[in-house]
């Protein structure tokens, strides 16, 4: 029990450095896909540093199933006053508005036809929620012809 409380335990992040080790991680299934990772980030976040690296790396993953090739894939942050904005955009097809509203719901697929052997189950994306919930942060997405734009928004701790 010890062991998987320490993991969720808050503490200073680099959100360079942790994008770096994901965007490391997942280089060789991003050129099998002919797809390139680019990190734009920058600055620290308080955070339990496992389950927000568990939410960035199903966000990469669902990004390098369904990005067109020959494409990049970047992840970035944004610092606010009051919260940071963790972003992950791609270039494949857009997602159907009619989808958007149960995308994070477990289960969830908004085509059968791109269900893949490697998925998740429909899990990822709910994990993803329920990890920005942990935070008291929020996850949106939008998407578009020109891109598909995950959101993750932490509210900085008062110290």
């Amino acid at each position: 029990m010890r062991a998987a409380s320490s993991k969720n335990k808050t503490r200073k992040i680099d959100l360079y450095t942790l994008a770096e080790q994901l965007c490391e991680h997942f280089k060789g299934m991003a050129q099998d896909r002919g797809i390139w990772l680019i990190n734009q980030c920058h600055g620290q976040l308080d955070a339990a540093p496992e389950p927000l690296r568990r939410a960035r790396a199903n966000l990469i993953i669902n990004a390098l199933r369904y990005e067109a090739s020959n494409s990049p894939v970047v992840v970035s942050t944004e610092i606010n006053p009051n919260s940071m904005s963790l972003w992950l955009h791609n270039h494949g097809t857009p997602i159907e508005a009619g989808h958007l509203p149960n995308l994070f719901e477990r289960f969830y697929h908004c085509y059968a036809s791109r269900h893949q052997p490697d998925d998740s189950g429909g899990l990822g994306l709910a994990i993803v929620r329920s990890v920005m919930h942990a935070h008291m942060s929020e996850v949106k997405i939008k998407s578009n012809v020109q891109e598909t734009v995950f959101s993750l928004r932490l509210p900085f701790k008062d110290n």
